[in-house]
């Protein structure tokens, strides 16, 4: 059973599921921090390095943050209107590099080290959330050797975004377009560009690996939808774009799954849909929100369909409804038992805003890409007959979804 900001084990425990088409092999969450300490003896010296463990290290660099301000909407927006035949990888380093910045921390630690990248000419970067955590001063440095001081304006741990802000942008660097990372494909060719081990600038290329896949949040929050590349991303590279071939960025570098804590060509990047709202609300009010419908949902598996006289159908069946939630307002029903084998008399959701849905992904996909106080239409099947109900999506309540 899941929860779309938070999947859980079919009996309701808070493990999160197993990515699809990968193998879980003990993975652990940790951060992967470039500072007076490296990564790599910190994880020694915490036995996390070797015994044939996969261990997830999530780079934990000094961090920027992006913005959706109005002064990025015109150019941004229009680049990312306009489709393009693809541009080589030299030309996508050379025109969105600069834009690319190294974040430096001081922390009570000592210091760390990651990347971000500029979104608006406001001044506003984007970086991951773990790479400015517990900073007491942000420095950041541009391609060309500009520093200015950040100013944290907000921090997400359960989506593991931040947005830093400095007070003039350097002459001709220009705000990256963000994209939209709801259409990718596997296969589709990637750049990443960061700052691996203090090495600004550095660029990389790859392809997408894989979809849909489930990482952990420096909270202990399930991010869904993280997009899998091979693209060399290192210690350092956390917070930094991850472009594709038109120069958009879609999405935040932020993990690696590693046995030796360096990269093996399994990286982990933000989606740029479920950045792009909680950036937005950071940047309006200072504070992150969370899209949030209130629901608990299994997948219709065939072997479920079956049992159901479901047989052809696909979808999400409605376990169980939060009382506080839009679903719950809106008239949503909510199966007889929520962790029974075979949930029966729930709502099977076969559609959001007219995009068909499979399964929880898809839920969260549909819900985490738009605002609280949006509204999206849900087609279910209820009793044999189809039925259209409209939500209006609210902020997440703190205690949804957080580890317990």
């Amino acid at each position: 059973m899941q929860d779309e900001t938070n999947p859980t084990t079919p009996d309701g425990g808070n493990t999160p599921p197993k990515p699809k088409g990968m193998k879980r092999v003990g993975a652990i969450a940790l951060p992967a921090v470039v500072g007076a300490v490296t990564a790599l003896a910190v994880l020694a010296g915490t036995g996390q390095l070797g015994g044939g463990d996969t261990t997830i290290i999530r780079e934990t660099a000094s961090g920027v943050t992006t913005s959706v301000s109005s002064a990025r909407d015109a150019a941004t927006e229009a680049e990312s209107a306009v489709p393009s035949k693809g541009l080589s990888v030299a030309e996508v380093v050379k025109r969105k590099s600069p834009a690319v910045v190294s974040i430096s921390n001081e922390t009570t630690q000592g210091g760390s080290l990651g990347s971000g990248f500029l979104i608006d000419a406001a001044g506003h970067i984007i970086t991951n959330a773990h790479v400015v955590d517990s900073a007491s001063k942000t420095t950041v440095t541009f391609e060309d050797g500009t520093e200015a001081e950040g100013t944290i304006l907000g921090v997400d741990t359960s989506t593991d975004v931040a947005v830093v802000k400095i007070d003039k942008v350097p002459t001709g660097v220009s705000p990256l377009p963000l994209g939209n990372s709801g259409g990718l494909t596997v296969g589709q060719e990637v750049v990443a560009i960061g700052n691996p081990y203090g090495y600004a600038g550095t660029a990389t290329t790859g392809i997408v690996s894989a979809l849909e896949r489930v990482i952990e949040s420096p909270s202990g929050f399930t991010i869904q939808n993280a997009i899998q590349t091979d693209a060399a991303i290192n210690q350092g590279n956390s917070g930094g774009p991850l472009f594709d071939r038109d120069g958009r960025v879609i999405g935040i570098n932020s993990q690696i799954a590693s046995k030796n804590g360096g990269n093996v060509g399994i990286g982990f990047a933000v989606p740029i849909d479920t950045v792009r709202p909680i950036v937005a609300s950071i940047i309006a009010s200072g504070k992150a929100q969370h899209a949030w419908i209130g629901i608990q949902g299994r997948e219709l598996t065939p072997g479920l369909a079956e049992k159901l006289g479901l047989v052809g159908k696909r979808g999400v069946i409605v376990a169980s409804l939060d009382d506080r939630g839009p679903a719950n307002d809106a008239g949503m029903k909510a199966a007889d038992s929520a962790d029974a084998a075979v949930p029966k008399g729930g709502d099977l959701i076969v559609a959001i805003n007219g995009t068909p849905i499979a399964d929880m992904a898809d839920v969260s996909k549909a819900v985490a890409s738009r605002k609280v106080g949006d509204q999206i239409t849900l087609t279910v099947l209820r009793d044999g007959k189809t039925e259209t109900l409209t939500l209006t999506l609210k902020d997440r309540p703190a205690d949804v979804g957080a580890k317990k």
